[in-house]
């Protein structure tokens, strides 16, 4: 079979056609993670959705979209900010790009969205959300009560007012 330059040019063309779309279609999906503490902990839980699930220990209280437990951090009442290395233990819940409102499930009230170093973050009567990445199953509450980074860490409980006030006792924790 002889072949010419001639007669592969087409050949070629759709080759290199080929190759630079799969190189193209491949290249936001197959890079590599940003691996970036704040990048990665400030991505968008599912789209916001806060509802309730019912703990055993502490009642009813709020979970994101994946059901994970949602905290606040607090000093005396007033938010404490969560940046830096905090972000990585404690991701903060923000909204997904394109939205402007967190939605609340059945008995959800008081969401608000405050404008972070993080984001559009959800927030409950202006106390940032977060959740906590020792919380491996949906409903777990792990960080309940514990102190680190400049402040308290309480989960959100319906019905109650916002958890600076609430009088669960702290458990001091340098791990975290």
């Amino acid at each position: 079979m002889n072949l010419s330059p001639r007669s592969l040019l087409p050949t070629t063309a759709i080759l290199a056609a080929v190759v630079g779309l799969a190189a193209c279609g491949s290249s936001s999906s197959s890079s590599s993670p940003d691996t970036s503490t704040t990048k990665a902990a400030s991505q968008p839980t599912a789209a916001a959705v806060i509802k309730t699930t019912d703990n055993s220990t502490l009642g009813k209280i709020l979970v994101d979209a994946n059901g994970k437990t949602v905290y606040t951090l607090t000093n005396g009442g007033a938010a404490v900010a969560c940046t830096g290395g905090c972000l990585s233990v404690w991701p903060p819940v923000i909204l997904a790009s394109g939205t402007s409102t967190a939605t609340g499930g059945a008995g959800v009230t008081g969401l608000t969205v405050v404008t972070t170093a993080n984001g559009k973050q959800v927030a409950d009567k202006g106390l940032p959300l977060y959740t906590f990445t020792n919380d491996t199953a949906a409903g777990d509450a792990k960080g309940e009560g514990l102190s680190s980074f400049g402040g308290t860490w309480h989960v959100v409980k319906v019905g109650t007012a916002p958890a600076a006030s609430s009088t669960t006792s702290t458990t001091t924790s340098s791990g975290y």
